[in-house]
């Protein structure tokens, strides 16, 4: 694993591409989306999930995040998975078939541009004290299992915390992996409404302090909005905050239903043009998340710097 330190030096002052949606992409192949699809590492879903991965790297993505998002414990315990066999099993299947998506990237291009695989560590699905019953001790310690395992595999070079509705539960996250490494490079996002507040109230700028003064290298918004209503949480985060190094990933747009399926309305070309209006407020990585495809993340190359 690279270290916090070493994150910051080796985007200095360009800008990384992060990937972009896994689910929406499996759902548009017939899958599903529960972990227990990589519960078999032998398996033909395994191999479309690392021809995704491998997607986004052609199209140019310097972070590929394992599919690990609702691998901890008591996410896993709500599908049913409780055997701490298949919580290892799914990580380390999840995380490896990123790593062979690089090999076999660099391999077959001989690409030298830096690429990272990011072990990714979603919320818990419950709520903490005092709204729910998960005190934020316990939250530390799922987190901490997760990351102790992925950090483990050797397979990973960061971490990176997403979609979190909850200040505290993104600060347990935090915490959880510094204690698993103390110097780990930790990007975090927390999703944010278009008015820049939390469901549970944080608003952007009071979040980016707390995220950093715990320890994150790099933090920011994900999910939740679609790319035109997120640059109001761009702005904020931004005059809170003039040197931090900052993540946006939104949304595709708003989701519909056509056909039974899910669908989203921006397409590559309205999601460049809106994250170029980020480009201003000097963000370090700019990505996707719901309805983002790898045809949204080459869009975004195009950008200037």
């Amino acid at each position: 694993m690279i270290k916090n330190n070493e994150l910051i030096n080796l985007i200095g002052n360009k800008i990384f591409l992060g990937d972009g949606a896994m689910g929406t992409l499996l759902q548009g192949l017939g899958l599903s989306t529960s972990p227990d699809l990589f519960l078999n590492k032998n398996n033909d879903t395994l191999e479309k999930i690392k021809e995704i991965h491998y997607k986004y790297l052609e199209s140019g993505s310097n972070i590929i995040q394992t599919s690990t998002f609702s691998a901890n414990e008591p996410k896993l315990s709500a599908f049913g998975i409780i055997d701490k066999s298949d919580f290892e099993a799914i990580n380390y299947n999840a995380t490896f078939v990123v790593r062979k998506a690089i090999d076999e990237f660099r391999e077959k291009t001989g690409s030298r541009r830096v690429i990272l695989s990011a072990g990714n560590l979603g919320p818990t699905g419950k709520l903490l004290e005092p709204f729910g019953d998960l005190s934020y001790k316990k939250a530390v310690e799922v987190f901490q299992r997760q990351a102790d395992y992925l950090s483990s595999t050797g397979l990973i070079d960061i971490f990176l915390i997403e979609t979190m509705m909850d200040l505290n539960e993104a600060l347990a996250a935090i915490e959880g992996v510094k204690l698993t490494d103390k110097n780990a490079a930790i990007v975090c996002m927390m999703t944010f409404n278009e008015n820049a507040v939390t469901l549970m109230g944080n608003k952007a700028e009071d979040a980016l302090k707390s995220m950093l003064e715990a320890g994150a290298t790099i933090a920011g918004a994900n999910c939740s909005v679609g790319s035109d209503k997120m640059l109001e949480v761009v702005k904020r985060m931004r005059q809170s905050d003039k040197e931090a190094k900052l993540v946006f990933q939104p949304n595709a747009g708003i989701p519909r239903m056509v056909s039974g399926m899910t669908v989203f309305d921006e397409t590559p070309e309205i999601f460049a043009e809106n994250i170029e209006k980020y480009l201003p407020y000097s963000p370090s990585i700019i990505g996707g998340c719901c309805g983002s495809t790898p045809e949204h993340i080459a869009k975004l190359t195009e950008l200037p710097g």
